[in-house]
């Protein structure tokens, strides 16, 4: 794809926990109500935080798959629980995951992914609130709320591929494959290799962890929770199957697509044929506005002419 005057900001995709964090964090923080302080082992090392209940958003400290994190659990429109795992570091901490968990209240689209490579840095014995990995959600909520799925609840394509992670050498794509799937929050993630002809199929309780610097990476991981304990691990596909059996992502079918303003004038930027997009929005069967997620990982969002795309119908 050539890019000149396109719509561009950082993609945002998670890095799989396994990536972001290593197993010997949990032992060394902890929480103490009391002091209103996330400690480590030796005592000196600590930064201020407060729990508090706001009604509808509360801010906690618990551990995610094993790891010492600030929980931010969110019940208004947009449903969410936000995980920032905190790190001690040599001379402070640092918060270089966020994970979430979510449901968006404009189309009902669930995810369950994390971020890496924050670099999100807290000097010992100064405060935090919670609200550090906020923008971050909400940059994620916002992106998943502009897919406008009411092309695919009036029937104007048979599923719905929502492409969520692409480098040189792989993609990713969550896939419903009917309104009740949608309706029921079931959905699968497919992971395909760019030199192969198979996909790795996991189901919704897989998440999707992508980091973005130096190179994107993504991983898929699991939560695996017992009693007392829970840990983050690699996720294994539920099944492996050919690329040509599967629903496919939208994606491109001429050999120049031009990208277009919002009042239809062509731009120089275009897509190329194979292109893989999301659908954002259809405009009277003629002009669609797309998402595409070139292979930095980077997103893009734009109209095309719906006479351009391939929607496998």
């Amino acid at each position: 794809m050539k890019i000149a005057n396109f719509l561009f900001f950082n993609a945002l995709i998670i890095s799989s926990g396994i990536a972001c964090a290593t197993a010997d964090l949990a032992p060394n923080l902890s929480y103490s109500k009391v002091e209103q302080k996330i400690k480590s082992n030796d005592k000196n090392s600590f930064i201020f935080f407060r729990e508090r209940d706001e009604g509808n958003t509360s801010y906690f400290f618990d551990y995610f798959g094993g790891y010492p994190s600030i929980v931010h659990d969110n019940d208004s429109l947009d449903s969410y629980s936000t995980y920032l795992v905190i790190e001690k570091t040599q001379g402070g901490f640092e918060a270089d995951c966020l994970y979430s968990d979510r449901k968006s209240g404009s189309n009902g689209l669930m995810a369950k992914d994390g971020r890496c490579g924050l670099g999100l840095k807290f000097k010992n014995k100064t405060t935090v609130t919670g609200e550090e990995g906020d923008t971050v959600i909400k940059n994620i909520i916002n992106a998943s709320n502009k897919i406008n799925i009411s092309y695919f609840l009036n029937g104007k394509v048979k599923y719905l591929p929502i492409m969520i992670f692409q480098n040189k050498e792989e993609y990713a794509y969550q896939l419903y494959k009917s309104k009740e799937d949608l309706e029921n929050g079931q959905y699968k993630i497919i992971s395909c290799k760019n030199d192969s002809s198979d996909c790795d199929v996991y189901d919704n309780n897989t998440w999707v962890v992508v980091t973005n610097s130096p190179d994107p990476v993504v991983n898929f991981s699991i939560l695996n929770k017992s009693d007392k304990d829970s840990s983050f691990d690699k996720a294994t596909p539920s099944s492996t199957m050919m690329k040509k059996s599967l629903n496919k992502p939208f994606e491109v079918k001429s050999l120049k697509a031009n990208l277009q303003s919002p009042l239809g004038v062509k731009l120089k930027s275009y897509l190329v044929k194979g292109d893989k997009v999301t659908l954002l929005r259809v405009s009277d069967n003629i002009k669609c506005s797309i998402r595409y997620i070139n292979q930095r990982n980077d997103i893009l969002d734009g109209y095309i002419s719906c006479a351009d795309l391939n929607l496998f119908n």
